[in-house]
């Protein structure tokens, strides 16, 4: 046996855990005994000392104020969850109602930074238009383009990807910004043989987290990809 293992296996350590297991194995001990409970008092640590009793009130007073905390903080999430669904939902029936391209990928972006908070976003498709002027809209960038394979694994999953870019990503959707993107999410957007990526970015680091929830976000790809349908040339 090793000196650590000998002084844990003192007299006095061997009481403690006896008189501690007792009590587990022995929870009505203290009604039984009540006296007791009163006699006991507990070291303060600002000096003096306490009652078990008053100990175990300023214990369930420190948990019920978490408690009370983590209540007002679910609430406070629940609120912005909602008002953060009605925004999609009015963006969604805005973006129904445009006529053109231009005009979706238009109020897209002015809606997504004024009511999502970011600083930059962008949609890039790598499919072909199905109009005949396609310098109209910059978003479609061709169905061989070789920038695809930077994407593909989100397009895949047909999961938004949140928290830091690689480079390669944010230089081609943002261009000489890139560097300031900080953190960003990616959106996937499909067809039945075409993707793309919207791609929402942010100059601050916290703002979109690795992991975060952004089912909303996933919804808003799925309506986008229906919106944009018509307006991609099939195979």
């Amino acid at each position: 046996m090793s000196l650590k293992e000998k002084e844990s296996c003192t007299p006095e350590h061997s009481t403690e855990n006896l008189v501690a297991d007792y009590l587990r194995e022995n929870p009505d001990f203290f009604v039984k005994n009540p006296s007791i409970l009163a006699e006991l008092e507990i070291p303060h640590e600002h000096g003096g000392a306490i009652s078990l009793v008053e100990k175990q009130l300023v214990v369930l007073r420190d948990q019920n104020h978490e408690t009370h905390k983590r209540i007002h903080e679910l609430i406070e999430i629940a609120r912005q969850n909602e008002e953060l669904a009605h925004r999609m939902h009015q963006l969604a029936l805005t973006l129904m109602d445009a006529n053109e391209p231009k005009d979706i990928f238009a109020t897209l972006y002015e809606n997504l930074k004024k009511n999502f908070y970011a600083d930059r976003v962008i949609v890039r498709l790598f499919a072909n238009p199905s109009f005949i002027d396609s310098s109209l809209t910059e978003e479609f960038v061709g169905k061989d383009s070789s920038e695809e394979s930077l994407f593909r694994g989100v397009i895949e999953k047909l999961e938004p990807l949140s928290g830091k870019m690689k480079r390669q990503q944010q230089v081609f959707l943002f261009g000489d910004d890139g560097d300031n993107i900080a953190s960003s999410v990616m959106i996937p957007l499909h067809g039945s043989d075409w993707g793309g990526i919207l791609a929402i970015g942010s100059f601050d680091a916290e703002h979109f987290q690795p992991g975060m929830g952004i089912e909303l976000l996933a919804n808003l790809g799925e309506i986008l990809s229906f919106i944009i349908k018509p307006w991609v040339e099939e195979s």
